[in-house]
């Protein structure tokens, strides 16, 4: 069996922050915040309840305890052959992500897929969108 490629990951660091807000808030998800190719906008962690997917909306992939990481069809677009990492930082977050007032913050790290990377992943299904999930 060969091991799935992901396009998104989580460190253990940032785990730890999310598994806190997990535990305060209910299930979350991830947003990446803009609709563009900035590189310096930081993800936005949400409660999963209270943040409505876009239809057009792309599925990154799913991180620990179920997280969902979703991003803008026109960032998928600038970013389709990147692999991203969450992060944690110190700093304050912006005010509408759940980590706000932590002294934390969420962050991406970017990287290039390798080549074996973008061939397994083409070779799979194309990434799931907000019209594909189920409520």
């Amino acid at each position: 069996m060969q091991n799935r490629i992901h396009r998104v990951e989580i460190t253990e660091r940032a785990q730890s922050l999310l598994r806190r807000l997990i535990e305060d808030n209910g299930p979350v998800l991830f947003r990446q915040a803009g609709d563009g190719c900035d590189d310096d906008a930081a993800p936005v962690c949400l409660s999963a309840k209270q943040f409505p997917i876009e239809k057009a909306d792309i599925l990154l992939g799913r991180l620990s305890w179920h997280t969902e990481f979703w991003i803008s069809a026109a960032q998928f677009e600038c970013w389709k052959d990147t692999h991203l990492t969450v992060d944690v930082t110190r700093g304050e977050a912006a005010e509408d992500s759940l980590e706000a007032g932590q002294g934390m913050r969420f962050v991406l790290r970017a990287r290039l897929l390798t080549e074996a990377e973008h061939a397994a992943l083409a070779a799979g299904p194309p990434p799931r969108t907000g019209a594909d999930r189920t409520l």
